[in-house]
């Protein structure tokens, strides 16, 4: 909707693809800093109930030990990848999870190709600092 409102704004500068992923970052960066506060309160127990095929309900069904990744593990990632600040956040997953590439990052996030890689370096870095911090103080 943004967008389609702010057509009349776009300069023809960049590639309409990259001017609305400018839109859609800013958006998601605004509402990932409300939603983070709201969502601090709150705490998820879909996993705690399983509905099976026949419709019956199961109230608690411990992990499944023979999956592919240690959820807690992944739990942990997330939860300090959420912690990064949003210059280190925003180029790790538009590099990680959206499948982006250098380029479209630099240009999405209007910062030179040399600050996303730089952004991306640091953010791994403290990614792995804050779990191998966690690993030892196990």
């Amino acid at each position: 909707m943004r967008g389609y409102r702010g057509i009349k704004r776009f300069r023809g500068d960049c590639p309409l693809r990259i001017w609305l992923s400018r839109i859609v970052v800013r958006v998601a960066i605004n509402h990932h800093k409300s939603l983070s506060r709201r969502l601090k309160r709150w705490m998820f127990f879909g996993d705690l109930e399983k509905v099976h095929d026949d419709g019956s309900v199961q109230e608690f069904e411990p992990p499944d030990e023979s999956g592919l990744f240690d959820r807690e593990a992944l739990m942990d990632i997330r939860k300090h990848v959420g912690r990064l600040p949003d210059e280190f956040r925003m180029p790790l997953v538009m590099l990680a999870v959206e499948g982006l590439t250098i380029p479209e990052i630099a240009r999405i996030l209007e910062i030179p190709e040399g600050t996303v890689k730089s952004r991306i370096f640091y953010a791994r870095k403290r990614l792995k600092d804050a779990l191998q911090g966690k690993k030892r103080n196990k």
